[in-house]
C-alpha cells in the first residue's frame, strides 16, 4: 500500500495492479485510509488522478486519516485543475464533508476563492444548504472570514438558488435566515463585524431583524453592546430604521416563536403533516434529529406522523434518519405498530415498501407487525406481510 501511495504515473499504478489485482479494493477495505487518489490529488497529478477515480470511483470521497478527501486535498494545496477535474467527474463532490464538517464549499468560501464558489454553486446548486459541524453554511463562514466579495458571489450565483424570483422567496429566506449552533445569523454576524455593506444588503433582502442568538440577543443588541471604537453608527441607525428592536423591547407575539420549544415546534410539524416546517427547525438546528436519535426510547416524529397517517411526511422523515422506523417509543412501540393501531393501511404499505425488514421489528413483549395483524385477522395485510417475510428468508 505504501508503494501505491507513492505512484507517480498510470503505468506504474497498472504495474502494481499487474502484481496484486486487489491492491485497490484492499484501499477500499479500511474506512480511513491515505488513498493513492488523495496522493495524486494533493499533488495535482490530474492524469493519475482520472485514472484512479475511473477504476475506483469510491476514492473521491474517502477520507483519510486526518478526516479529508482526495478533494479537500487538492484545495488544501491550491491544485486547482485537480479540483476541477473532480468535480467534472462527480459535481456532488462539492458536497463532500471532511474534518469539522467542512465541505469543499465551505473551504472556498474561507479561503474568498471566488472563481472556485461560482464553479461551485454552478455545478451543485444545493451545496448551499450544507453546514459545518458548527452549523455555519459558507455564507456564514464568508462574514465571518471578512470575505465580503464571497459573500456576494454566494447570493448572486446562481440565480436559482439565492434570486429575487417569486419561486424563489421561500428558498431564498431560509437561506438568509439560517441560524449556526451558536444562534447567530448572517445579520448577526455582519453586524458584529461592522461589515455595513452586508448589512445593508441583508436588510434589502428583508430578512428576520430580532432573531435572538443563543445569548438571547437581537443584531441591534450585539451593536450596542460594542462599546469600542469600531462600534458603527451607520449599522445602527441602518438596523431602526428597519424595525430592529433590543430584545428586552420585542414584544411577546414577536418573540413567541422563540420561547416555543423546538421540540414542541417539531411535534406540531408532525401532527400536521408539515414537510416545510420541519425543514425550518433543521435550519434552525441541523443536529435536531441526531438529538433524538441519542434517546433510547422516544416518540420520534416518525412515530407522530405514522400514527396521524401523513405519508409524505413520514417517508421524509425516514429517507433522513432511517433509523426512526426500528426506533421504539417509551411504550415499546415503533412506528409501523402505531401505524397499525391506527389502521393507516396506506401507511403501512408505504413503510414495508421503504424497508421490508420492518414486518420483524419486534416491540412491546416481543409482538411483531406479523404478529399484530394474524392476532387481528386482517388477511390482506397478513398476506401481504407473509410475502414480504418470505422473500427476506429466500435471500
Amino acid at each position: 500500500m505504501e508503494a501505491a501511495a507513492q505512484l507517480r504515473d498510470t503505468n506504474a499504478l497498472y504495474s502494481l495492479i499487474r502484481k496484486d489485482p486487489y491492491i485497490l479494493d484492499n484501499f477500499d477495505r479500511i474506512p480511513f485510509i491515505e488513498t493513492p487518489l488523495h496522493a495524486a490529488a494533493r499533488s495535482g497529478n490530474v492524469e493519475l488522478a482520472m485514472e484512479i477515480i475511473r477504476l475506483k470511483p469510491s476514492f473521491a470521497k474517502k477520507p483519510n486519516q486526518d478526516g479529508f478527501s482526495p478533494m479537500h486535498l487538492a484545495l488544501q494545496n491550491g491544485q486547482t485543475q485537480t479540483v476541477l477535474q473532480l468535480i467534472d467527474t462527480d459535481p456532488e463532490l462539492v458536497r463532500v464533508r471532511g474534518r469539522e464538517g467542512i465541505t469543499p464549499l465551505h473551504h472556498a468560501s474561507e479561503d474568498g476563492d471566488l472563481y472556485l464558489l461560482e464553479k461551485f454553486l454552478s455545478v451543485c446548486p444545493k451545496s448551499l444548504e450544507d453546514v459545518t459541524n458548527k452549523g455555519d453554511t459558507a455564507l456564514h463562514i464568508a462574514l465571518k472570514n471578512d470575505k465580503v466579495e464571497a459573500f456576494q458571489v454566494l447570493t448572486r450565483c446562481p440565480p436559482s438558488v439565492i434570486g429575487l424570483k417569486e419561486a424563489d422567496q421561500c428558498y431564498n429566506k431560509r437561506i438568509l435566515n439560517s441560524k449556526n449552533r451558536d444562534g447567530s445569523t448572517l445579520l448577526h454576524i455582519a453586524t458584529s463585524k461592522n461589515q455595513v455593506q452586508i448589512v445593508r444588503c441583508l436588510l434589502n433582502c428583508k430578512v428576520e431583524i430580532n432573531s435572538l442568538n443563543s445569548d438571547g440577543l437581537t443584531p441591534l443588541d450585539i451593536t450596542l453592546l460594542d462599546q469600542t471604537q469600531s462600534r458603527n453608527q451607520e449599522i445602527e441607525d441602518m438596523l431602526r430604521s428597519a424595525g430592529a428592536l433590543e430584545a428586552t423591547s420585542l414584544p411577546i407575539k414577536a418573540n413567541s416563536t422563540n420561547l416555543l420549544r423546538t421540540d414542541q415546534r417539531l411535534n406540531e410539524a408532525a401532527q400536521a403533516g408539515n414537510v416545510d416546517a420541519l425543514y425550518e427547525l433543521i435550519w434552525e438546528d441541523a443536529y435536531l434529529l441526531d438529538q433524538i436519535d441519542q434517546v433510547p426510547f422516544v416518540d420520534t416524529p416518525l412515530h407522530t406522523a405514522a400514527s396521524m397517517g401523513h405519508i409524505n411526511f413520514a417517508l421524509e422523515i425516514m429517507r433522513l434518519k432511517p433509523s426512526f422506523a426500528r426506533k421504539q417509543n417509551q411504550y415499546g412501540f415503533c412506528p409501523l405498530h402505531l401505524a397499525l393501531q391506527k389502521t393507516h393501511t396506506q401507511m403501512v404499505l408505504r413503510l414495508i415498501d421503504v424497508d421490508r425488514n420492518l414486518v420483524r421489528v419486534q416491540g412491546r413483549e416481543g409482538v411483531t407487525p406479523l404478529h399484530y395483524v394474524a392476532e387481528k385477522g386482517n388477511v390482506d395485510l397478513l398476506c401481504k406481510f407473509l410475502a414480504v417475510a418470505q422473500s427476506l428468508s429466500c435471500r
